[in-house]
């Protein structure tokens, strides 16, 4: 029978695949109210399921303690589980997490209570990118779970919106709270210490550019044909050292952080066995020249000094199908 966490990391993963299926749907009404629900759920149990993780599945870890020592009950009499504030400081969540939530907790409350407007939609649109990063971040650390499969850090480039930063100017047309909820996550950006591995909002910037260009740090050019009638866009991909940054070496260093005790022929062993230099998600062969690529696609024959480079998909990945010890 599975342990109770193990329960709760499947039920938080459903919660936030469903947030993720209904924000992404074209034409959906409600659909941020919805997704924080589910979002803000899919955390809670996260964190009770690294609770009880660390109790040994003893599910009285959950339980709100009265007064005279004994646990708090519900109306129907079944004992009171602490909420997702209780659960953020109980696991110890680095606090550009933790304010990241609190902050999507207040939107929940704000547009379900009481009012909802496209300020309050943009601002759930850069706090929810940097939570399901941190999400994905964590069920990996936490439990060994590959969200790869699930295209999981994806939301829509919502044309709808206006990708700036909101003008304070503006906000003076919305309801109070609406004003004071932005101004706090403003605010909090520019105080929180952002230096580490987790995110408090990612946000989208686009450009559009009438020559070829490739931006260093972008994941797609997109660039206009003015030779077309139409406007046809044409997006180019980056330089492939772009998308694949890791040598073997780097990618054995990253996995070997992780897992220290991890030895390099069990690395390779992954590495082969998952068919990982096949996969393109993951890596990508580094011919030297166009005649060795050329060679590669007409007869399938790699050269016999051809390397292969790598990205961070191949670092969480391996480290996901590693061995627990």
């Amino acid at each position: 029978m599975p342990q109770i966490y193990e329960k709760l990391v499947d039920n938080s993963l459903a919660a936030a695949l469903s947030s993720i299926e209904i924000y992404n749907k074209p034409d959906f009404k409600y659909r941020e109210e919805i997704f924080t629900i589910l979002i803000i759920n899919a955390w809670e149990l996260l964190m009770k399921a690294k609770i009880l993780l660390d109790a040994n599945d003893d599910v009285t870890s959950l339980y709100v303690l009265d007064r005279q020592g004994g646990y708090k009950q519900t109306r129907n009499g079944t004992p009171l589980t602490i909420e997702i504030t209780g659960a953020i400081n109980q696991v110890g969540l680095a606090p550009v997490v933790a304010e990241n939530i609190k902050f999507l907790v207040e939107i929940r409350d704000t547009a379900i209570h009481f009012y909802h407007d496209q300020p309050l939609s943009y601002l759930l649109y850069t706090l929810a990118g940097a939570s399901l990063q941190n999400y994905q971040k964590l069920i990996n650390s936490w439990f060994s779970k590959d969200l790869l499969e699930y295209n999981f850090y994806i939301l829509p480039l919502g044309f709808a919106y206006n990708f700036k930063t909101l003008s304070l100017i503006d906000l003076e047309r919305e309801p109070d709270v609406i004003t004071k909820l932005v101004k706090s996550v403003i605010d909090m950006q520019s105080s929180v210490d952002q230096s580490s591995e987790f995110y408090f909002v990612c946000e989208i910037t686009t450009q559009i550019k009438k020559n070829v260009q490739y931006l260093a740090d972008a994941d797609l050019s997109v660039v206009i044909n003015p030779s077309a009638h139409d406007a046809v866009i044409i997006d180019r991909p980056v330089p492939l050292i772009e998308q694949y940054p890791f040598s073997y070496t780097e990618l054995r260093n990253r996995v070997k952080s992780a897992r220290p005790n991890t030895k390099q022929t069990l690395i390779d062993k992954v590495i082969r066995e998952k068919k990982i230099k096949d996969n393109s998600n993951m890596s990508a062969y580094n011919f030297r020249t166009k005649t060795q690529k050329d060679k590669w696609e007409r007869t399938g024959v790699l050269p016999k000094d051809i390397t292969s480079i790598y990205n961070e998909n191949a670092v969480r990945f391996i480290i996901a199908v590693l061995p627990n010890n």
